[in-house]
């Protein structure tokens, strides 16, 4: 009797440990496309861009990015510099996800900042893009290279200053 209640205690633990083990990254959805900006001939920095959804009933962060393409990614944002009166990039630890809610990363905001670039970025490419949640998962992404169009305006994406 006692190995029958055992077993149907680990089974039903079996089918429960699915939710357990949902992680950040199974919760978070690209809502809006990512994509990274094209780069002149011997440019070694660009941005990449996308909109996050939280699925999750939790909040969680964005820690880090990863690509192929470059050899340090950093997250960063724009803040307004009061003594110059400029935008200003800064790197930050990084992005919060608030529950249920969608942070989008754009021009003028936040972003990811790909350094170090080992080659030239030109549309048709597509950058693979790792994203690090606090948890410690992964989302691997494809984000197509895109030219920022004149103005500094992509697509209905906010104004790009600063980069």
């Amino acid at each position: 009797m006692k190995n029958l209640f055992i077993s149907l205690l680990l089974a039903s633990l079996a089918f429960a440990s699915p939710v357990f083990a949902q992680d950040a990254a199974s919760r978070m959805e690209v809502v809006e496309g990512a994509w990274v900006r094209s780069t002149p001939p011997n440019m070694k920095i660009t941005a990449g861009y996308l909109s996050l959804r939280n699925n999750a009933s939790t909040d969680h962060r964005l820690v880090a990015a990863r690509s192929t393409v470059s050899d340090r990614v950093e997250l960063h944002t724009h803040v307004h510099d009061m003594q110059t009166g400029m935008m200003q990039m800064r790197h930050v630890d990084h992005i919060d996800l608030p529950a249920g809610q969608t942070v989008a990363l754009e021009p003028g905001g936040l972003h990811i900042m790909l350094m170090d670039l080992n080659t030239d970025l030109q549309p048709g490419i597509d950058v693979p893009l790792t994203l690090e949640f606090d948890d410690g998962s992964t989302l691997e992404i494809m984000a197509p290279v895109r030219r920022m169009t004149m103005g500094g305006h992509h697509q209905g994406h906010g104004q790009h200053r600063n980069h």
